[in-house]
């Protein structure tokens, strides 16, 4: 609203006349002043009219400002006041209740902020910590690789060191079928001796016999004429006759065995093995003859 200043009429006709110098000065003087004061007038108004253009584009500026600030939720609303006398006190009043918003909107951004550089910061430690972890997960995969790697190695060295135990199992498996073996034979002594698995040694010489004999196994045995056995599982000896007293000629004991009907160096029945470590101990060669 443009307000006009009032205009004192500087420019009045000098009605009285000069009488002298002094007078005609003074006359000079006032009429300069008031040709500068007329410029300085015009000079205000143009001032004024643009101090006012200023003033109702910052109100536009501000309007649309506070337009758009009012629009986000939660900020602060405009009261209703008295109407008052002054259209500036409204302005002025709208103007705080502006600031008001715009201070909130402020004070919201810098919260959103600090929010935001606390999400960078904890973005920034997940990362680290990402970057650590990932870093481990990638010494453990190798340490797993140098593992993996002895694991195979050691895989390789148990596999050897299994074919040699397995080859050594199937040495002492072999050896012990070797040393579980055992021979025997049973039959009449004329049989025996002819075959070549007894012979008599010993006894005094009388020209036309010798007495006092011994059946003792011969030197040389041929495997093919016994029946084998594995001493491991065979714990008895079965003859052909129970009823027929029989006598063992080899160097095994009758006391390491246990025999029905023993009497002295001879029995009658099956001949059960008791101990059979103890009994094959002096020969792996059982001969036993009929009587």
């Amino acid at each position: 609203m443009k307000r006009l200043w009032p205009v004192a009429a500087i420019a009045l006709p000098l009605a009285v006349a000069c009488t002298s110098a002094k007078e005609r000065a003074r006359a000079d003087s006032a009429q300069a002043l008031a040709s500068q004061q007329k410029v300085l007038m015009a000079k205000l108004e143009a001032e004024k009219d643009s101090l006012g253009k200023v003033v109702g584009d910052a109100d536009d500026f501000i309007a649309k400002v506070d337009s758009t600030v009012s629009k986000v939720k939660g900020l602060p609303k405009s009261k209703r006041h008295k109407e008052s006398e002054s259209p500036i006190e409204d302005q002025i009043q709208a103007r705080k209740d502006m600031l008001k918003r715009v201070s909130a909107l402020v004070q919201r951004a810098q919260e959103t902020a600090k929010e935001l550089a606390d999400a960078k910061k904890r973005e920034d430690e997940l990362k680290n910590d990402n970057d650590k972890l990932k870093a481990q997960v990638d010494a453990d995969a190798l340490r797993i690789a140098e593992l993996t790697s002895q694991i195979d190695q050691q895989a390789q060295t148990i596999a050897q060191m299994q074919a040699k135990v397995d080859t050594l199992d199937m040495t002492v498996n072999e050896l012990r079928a070797t040393q579980s073996k055992a021979y025997y034979v049973i039959g009449n002594e004329d049989v025996l001796i002819k075959k070549g698995i007894i012979v008599k040694e010993g006894g005094a010489n009388l020209l036309i016999a010798r007495v006092g004999r011994t059946l003792v196994p011969a030197r040389e045995l041929d495997r093919e004429l016994f029946t084998a056995i594995d001493t491991r599982n065979v714990h008895e000896i079965e003859v052909p006759d129970t009823t027929r007293r029989y006598q063992i000629v080899s160097r095994q004991s009758l006391d390491d065995a246990d025999a029905p009907q023993r009497d002295g160096p001879s029995f009658r029945g099956n001949l059960k093995i008791k101990d059979s470590d103890k009994f094959w101990g002096p020969s792996k060669y059982l001969i036993i003859v009929e009587r």
